[in-house]
């Protein structure tokens, strides 16, 4: 009985198996780098919603500082949270301690972690925002800040920052609305058709997974 001499891998099965493990890396990293960015969204969503119960808590107009409505975020965070455009003072968290000042109507980028980070990421408005009839006469616009008087009133913040560690492309922008509306995103884009956000409900105006 002859046996056989033993047969390995020829060099060309060895380079399609190589090709084939290429060909589902270049498939399967960008898919889970793009998975990994839309994660990190979540802490935009999660926080705006604590800013807007924060607010809706309260029955007059307050004051315009951040920390008014009991906001403060968790350190580490890599968004930036802006009630006004530009910010009067910002909650500094470039060190192990945070820095507090009376009138802070935003919250910096905690660069103590994120170094290289900017201390806020700069807003991608909408492209077009139309309010509810209350808060139309109230002033609402496209800028974040408190609007109206009394126990007449409303506001609108933004969450800012990166997600996809590129941080010459335009910030991840989200925002929170004490009203109903209208609200056409910048990118990416929907061709004009504005799309109907409830009072409370983040709204992902920029998304930086899909656009530079």
């Amino acid at each position: 009985m002859t046996r056989q001499n033993p047969r390995g891998f020829t060099l060309i099965e060895l380079m399609i198996v190589v090709a084939i493990i290429g060909i589902l890396a270049a498939i399967a990293i960008p898919n889970f780098l793009r998975f990994q960015a839309r994660a990190r969204q979540s802490e935009a969503n999660a926080n705006l919603k604590t800013l807007f119960t924060g607010f809706r808590t309260l029955s007059k107009r307050p004051n315009p500082e951040i920390r008014v409505p009991g906001f403060n975020p968790e350190r580490g965070n890599r968004y930036s949270y802006l009630m006004n455009d530009p910010c009067t003072t910002v909650e500094d968290r470039t060190t192990i301690n945070l820095k507090q000042n009376p009138n802070d109507d935003c919250v910096a980028v905690d660069t103590f972690k994120f170094t290289g980070f900017p201390t806020t990421f700069p807003i991608v408005a909408p492209a077009s925002a139309n309010w509810n009839a209350k808060a139309t006469a109230n002033g609402l616009t496209t800028t974040p800040g408190l609007k109206g008087s009394g126990e007449s009133w409303d506001f609108l913040g933004f969450a800012t920052g990166d997600v996809d560690n590129t941080l010459g492309d335009t910030a991840d922008t989200w925002l929170v609305s004490s009203s109903d509306g209208d609200v056409t995103p910048a990118c990416p884009s929907t061709g004009g058709v504005a799309i109907h956000v409830a009072a409370g409900e983040p709204f992902n105006v920029n998304n930086d997974v899909n656009c530079d």
